[in-house]
């Protein structure tokens, strides 16, 4: 879903949002306020497409695991729920086992593909140059880490992939890989418990 949105998308968006999510939209700045309400609208929406609820019965709660505060990770009960919004698009992933998400784009600059390689390892960067393998293997770096609950809380050099296969190396869970097609210049990558 684009982020920029038109006033009647957005009017719906805010419709939906709960007490807290009406205080994280305020507080959050105009630039980054349509972003924030593409991806609860998003939320919402698929997962009603899966449980057949109607998208404003919805409840989405995000709660900060290291200051309490309304931002974080999102949940709704009785899913496995994930976002991820890059180069003004968001995608969502909604299942009943540990699901992640991640979207970036698929052309990324020497010194993007520096810090990814600073952050995970340069195995993870590689030296392909910008974009192609080392892009798909950062997105399914952090839909694994998305999938497993901590996210960059957990050193991404602990991640291991096989093929279409991820785990971190101190949990058991396995998670599928695979690559979703949505748009040209993007790189997006599910992990799916299994």
């Amino acid at each position: 879903m684009r982020t920029d949105l038109d006033d009647a998308t957005r009017g719906e968006a805010l419709a939906m949002l709960s007490p807290l999510e009406v205080a994280r939209y305020d507080a959050t700045p105009s630039a980054g306020r349509d972003r924030f309400l593409a991806g609860r609208l998003l939320l919402r929406r698929l997962v009603a497409e899966v449980t057949g609820e109607a998208a404003a019965s919805i409840t989405v709660v995000a709660m900060c695991p290291d200051c309490g505060g309304p931002h974080g990770r999102p949940k709704v009960p009785g899913l496995h729920v994930s976002l991820s919004h890059g180069d003004g698009v968001v995608v969502a992933a909604a299942s009943r086992t540990l699901v992640g998400i991640d979207i970036e784009p698929a052309e990324q600059s020497a010194e993007r593909l520096a810090a990814i390689a600073e952050v995970a390892g340069a195995e993870v960067a590689g030296a392909e140059g910008a974009g192609g393998g080392d892009v798909t293997r950062w997105t399914r770096v952090e839909a694994i880490l998305k999938a497993d609950g901590r996210g960059l809380r957990v050193d991404p050099r602990t991640v291991r992939t096989d093929g279409g296969i991820g785990f971190v190396e101190d949990r058991p869970e396995r998670y599928k890989l695979s690559e979703i097609e949505l748009a040209p210049g993007v790189t997006i990558s599910l992990a799916e418990a299994f």
